[in-house]
């Protein structure tokens, strides 16, 4: 097979899908970029941003971080049942949430990057503010896009290629920030050049985010709600009635035994996100060397595409559960050999002494470790994709209950992505308290303290952190709090893999079990059909 034939077979497995067309699958991808762009450059880079330039210290952030995601709990339920309510006027409640939420979305992100004054609670302020306008918009449209993706892909044979696709314009939403703001900022070494270059860059984002994310609104065209159910309807044809957080509803979804799988294993990845979320402070404060961190992220996203590429070809071999537990056990393997820096070899395996000796060392080989992360980097898209798969998987198995234990549909794609939401926020809680107890643990804040002082002991206008490392003695705390910032980092790294990889061993709907269901409710489905055409003839 030659290799036109080949990039022919590889088109039809990913574009191929009965239930949308190709305009739809990539005015959805174009939506799913520019929400992980703009997700990406917040979640990643705000943080530090506002440590390292508004000044905010590790206790306020981690009031912020709490207070703003407790917030948030209330947005899922909400924008769940509003998606599942009929639709009244011509466009239906999911168009709406895509035709709004874009624009609020791009500006909020964009205003997170500024240092609104010189006093650190005015910035607090602005930057709680702000950030509860962006987590709120982007529940929103993150369950708007969830739904529609269900909707969209309603038969399980579509859904490997239909969600690989949307995954490689998720990892490249991700990664173009991870390019792009560790050179524009990384090549200076002037701080408040940095600071200015960090509002340049989002501003890009925020123009470009806006384009993307408007793109599933003119795309799509509308789908009827799946998640009710025709025949009640139609009993109670003069009452209007929606899916609700009934005792049924809520049953069928503890019961939904791959969709509380993810769920677990969602929670065990908070501690993976740890490391995720720190990992520009390894770049830019423990190696010193910013623009690194674009190089790795180049390397680990190609990778990433590689692995992701090769989703539809073995996705009908491999399991989607087996590429979860496989993607973070090869994970957690780098990240046990990126905790070996943690000891000294030469001393009978024991700690090494978080000093200016052992920041050296780590810098001197900080392109080992980097190649490392690099190459640990490889499964997450892949892992993206595999999530979707069987997530969508979910609402067959939840429908696939209702009919066995009620007797009556029990599918609610816009309920199911709103509970994923809610944990999403649950889990989004515990990372604030362990990320940010961390960092209160190791005081991170004594680095911007110390840099501080530095800087007025020596008088220094354009203070530069090479100058003021220069300053600083061996022993000086500076370099230990930098050493217990990359064990944290591969500590993190290493545990939340190794536990996300455990609880997907405990997903037991695969193989011929997944397929004995399937027939199960094809049968309850052919059942149900004939009960409504029964109904349609008794009503004429």
């Amino acid at each position: 097979m030659g290799v036109q034939e080949k990039a022919s077979v590889m088109r039809d497995k990913i574009f191929s899908c009965s239930s949308a067309s190709m305009k739809e699958q990539l005015g959805y991808s174009g939506g799913i970029f520019g929400n992980a762009m703009g997700q990406d450059s917040v979640h990643t880079y705000g943080d530090q941003f506002s440590r390292d330039f508004a000044k905010i210290g590790d206790k306020l952030m981690l009031v912020k971080a709490n207070a703003a995601t407790i917030l948030s709990f209330l947005i899922p339920p909400i924008a769940g049942a509003w998606y599942d309510s009929p639709q009244k006027g011509k466009v239906s409640h999911l168009r709406q949430a895509l035709r709004i939420m874009p624009i609020p979305f791009a500006i909020s992100s964009m205003l997170l990057f500024i240092v609104p004054s010189s006093n650190v609670l005015y910035n607090f302020i602005w930057t709680f503010a702000f950030g509860v306008i962006f987590d709120v918009v982007d529940t929103f449209y993150d369950i708007a896009m969830a739904t529609l993706g269900l909707k969209l892909c309603t038969d399980p044979k579509d859904r490997t290629g239909f969600f690989t696709l949307s995954s490689w314009a998720s990892t490249l939403g991700s990664m173009l920030p991870g390019w792009i703001i560790p050179i524009i900022v990384g090549s200076t070494d002037d701080l408040n050049s940095q600071k200015w270059r960090y509002f340049y860059v989002a501003l890009v984002f925020c123009v470009l985010g806006v384009a993307s994310m408007y793109l599933p609104y003119f795309t799509i065209n509308e789908r009827v709600d799946a998640s009710i159910d025709e025949l009640a309807r139609k009993k109670q044809a003069n009452e209007t009635e929606h899916i609700q957080w009934n005792r049924e509803t809520l049953r069928a979804i503890l019961h939904n035994r791959p969709f509380m799988i993810i769920q677990i294993s969602l929670f065990c990845d908070t501690i993976r996100q740890v490391t995720y979320t720190a990992l520009p402070y390894l770049y830019r404060n423990v190696f010193g060397d910013y623009k690194m961190k674009a190089i790795i992220d180049m390397i680990s996203g190609g990778l990433s595409y590689i692995g992701l590429a090769a989703v539809p070809f073995v996705g009908n071999k491999v399991s989607a559960r087996n590429m979860m537990v496989g993607g973070y056990g090869y994970t957690a393997f780098f990240y046990a050999l990126m905790s070996v820096f943690n000891f000294n070899i030469g001393g009978k395996g024991k700690m090494v002494a978080f000093d200016r000796g052992h920041v050296d060392a780590l810098r001197k080989y900080r392109y080992l470790i980097g190649a490392v992360v690099g190459l640990a980097g490889m499964p997450n898209a892949a892992q993206g994709a595999a999530r979707k798969i069987i997530t969508a998987d979910s609402t067959d198995y939840m429908e696939w209950y209702g009919y066995k234990e009620f007797g009556t549909q029990v599918r609610s794609d816009g309920m199911l992505s709103a509970a994923g939401n809610i944990v999403t926020k649950i889990n989004s809680l515990a990372k604030a308290n362990l990320y940010n107890g961390l960092f209160v643990k190791i005081d991170y804040e004594y680095i911007n303290k110390r840099t501080e002082e530095v800087a007025a002991q020596y008088r220094l206008k354009d203070p530069k952190i090479s100058v003021i490392e220069g300053k600083l003695d061996a022993n000086d705390k500076y370099w230990t709090v930098l050493g217990r910032l990359f064990l944290v980092i591969t500590l993190c790294g290493l545990i939340g893999n190794t536990l996300s990889a455990v609880s997907f061993l405990f997903d037991n709907y695969t193989g011929k079990r997944k397929q004995m269901i399937l027939d199960e409710l094809n049968v309850s489905r052919k059942k149900h059909e004939l009960v409504m055409a029964q109904m349609d003839d008794d009503g004429e």
